[in-house]
């Protein structure tokens, strides 16, 4: 299995079962990098991983790059999604695994919300939704096997925040 990882309490839950349930040699915890991402969301989920015993890979993902990206806000979520997946698909590949999975859970897959479809198009699977397990199931069920306290805390994205433009103008120069 691959998943794609954040460190927060969704994938972490997904994480620490699949371990457990699959064996740690045959999952594989993937955490985005970016300039649109802040730097202590990879440092922590690469702690997490490490904690927890898991093979933890950091891909560098450049939605950033994607004109559509920098100028159509709504597309956003959608465009970082496919860039995201895409790499989770030719992991999968490269390993031979076949199951995709990110932390959206039950609360979550019942919104609706642009990067689902691009979800469905890579063939990633969402178990804690299809066992109906929302926010409280998975804050329940990190107590109980101990990991409350393990997690981070949720960031937003941050592309909102920065310069889209100068960081694609920046990496086009190099």
């Amino acid at each position: 299995m691959v998943l794609a990882y954040s460190g927060g309490k969704d994938s972490t839950l997904l994480l620490y079962t699949a371990m457990e349930v699959l064996g740690p040699e045959h999952v594989v915890a993937v955490t985005a990098v970016s300039p649109i991402r802040r730097d202590e969301e990879k440092e922590l989920a690469s702690e997490l991983g490490r904690r927890l015993g898991a093979r933890h890979e950091v891909v560098l993902t450049r939605e950033y790059l994607n004109q559509e990206f920098i100028n159509n806000p709504d597309k956003r979520c959608f465009i970082c999604k496919a860039e995201l997946f895409g790499h989770l698909k030719r992991l999968a590949d490269q390993v031979g695994f076949k199951n995709l999975v990110d932390g959206t859970n039950f609360d979550d897959s019942r919104e609706n919300r642009p990067v689902f479809e691009v979800a469905r198009r890579y063939g990633i699977k969402w178990p804690l939704a299809e066992a109906q397990i929302g926010t409280y199931g998975v804050k329940l069920l990190l107590e109980v096997v101990g990991l409350n306290d393990f997690v981070r805390p949720h960031y937003s994205c941050s592309a909102w925040d920065i310069d889209l433009m100068s960081i694609a103008s920046k990496e086009n120069k190099q």
